[in-house]
């Protein structure tokens, strides 16, 4: 605004003195004032486009830091999203720990409570009974022994689950082989062990166990879940006839005894062929069971 206000001043200033000079009738004076005058326009004009290209780099590099701004405030919120994402993450390592913590500390007490029992084993068990009208404490004490030979020191509430698949294929499989699914996602009550594929029950319940089977082309697997010795559940993957992969799923809900084991293993029998398929790129041959009560 101030350049154009001194633009219009000085083109006032110049009007003036070719008037005066048109007037006194001075024509050689009247064109070199003209000439003055017209370079004196085009001198403005040039510094008003410098202006106004100055101004157009100005709004650019504004432009620029407006959109940096913009990318540093996204990188800034995906840092506090990831930040977000390992806290939640951090929670469930903590709430694991403290699960595997009350679970050590429960099959802390039963083995101390067996200890006991084993020790006060040749005492009749109406002694637990005996006295209960002496005093209060007599009576707890009563209660609380016959807790722990009914209960064997075990809890209802004891939560127990896992969940294994094979890390990669397996062949060669002979019969009653127990397969050893060996990568292990969930292990709640560490009551899994993935070295020999066996679930050892920590309290006695009602389980559910799950086992998916995937068979290679041309493959024929026969599959029983087993407690102790005893089968429970059967699957047949088979694609023997055809050249593509098949899968077969079992599910079992059984009442079982504390240290009893559970696997999943071919048949006694009927001869496995090709191979039992699983890997993290396509599908996974799992074995899974929970405490259902």
């Amino acid at each position: 605004m101030g350049n154009l206000n001194h633009v219009g001043l000085f083109c006032c200033l110049l009007f003036v003195e070719v008037g005066v000079c048109l007037s006194l009738g001075d024509e050689n004076v009247s064109d070199s004032f003209l000439q003055v005058l017209m370079r004196k326009f085009h001198e403005q004009d040039e510094k008003i486009s410098a202006i106004e290209a100055n101004t157009k780099l100005d709004h650019k590099e504004l432009v620029g830091k407006v959109l940096r701004l913009e990318e540093m405030l996204k990188y800034s919120d995906y840092k506090q999203k990831t930040l977000e994402k390992t806290i939640e993450n951090m929670d469930k390592i903590i709430k694991e720990l403290e699960i595997r913590t009350q679970t050590k500390n429960l099959n802390d007490e039963h083995s101390h409570g067996k200890h006991e029992q084993e020790n006060s084993i040749s005492e009749p068990v109406a002694y637990a009974f005996h006295k209960t009208d002496v005093s209060g404490d007599q009576s707890a004490i009563a209660k609380s022994k016959q807790k722990r030979i009914l209960n064997g020191g075990v809890y209802p509430t004891h939560v127990v689950a896992f969940y294994a698949y094979l890390g990669k294929a397996e062949g060669s499989l002979g019969l009653h082989h127990t397969l050893i699914f060996d990568s292990v996602i969930t292990n709640v009550g560490s009551s899994y062990n993935r070295h020999d594929g066996v679930f050892t029950v920590p309290v006695s319940g009602v389980y559910v166990f799950n086992w998916n089977i995937y068979s290679s082309f041309n493959g024929n697997i026969v599959t029983e879940l087993m407690v102790n010795s005893d089968k429970k559940g059967g699957t047949r993957s088979d694609s023997h006839t055809v050249r593509e992969d098949h899968s077969s799923s079992g599910c079992v809900v059984v009442e079982i005894s504390q240290r009893d084991i559970v696997f999943i293993r071919t048949h006694p029998t009927s001869s496995s062929t090709g191979f039992i398929l699983s890997d993290l790129t396509s599908y996974m041959s799992s074995f899974s069971g929970w405490l259902l009560k």
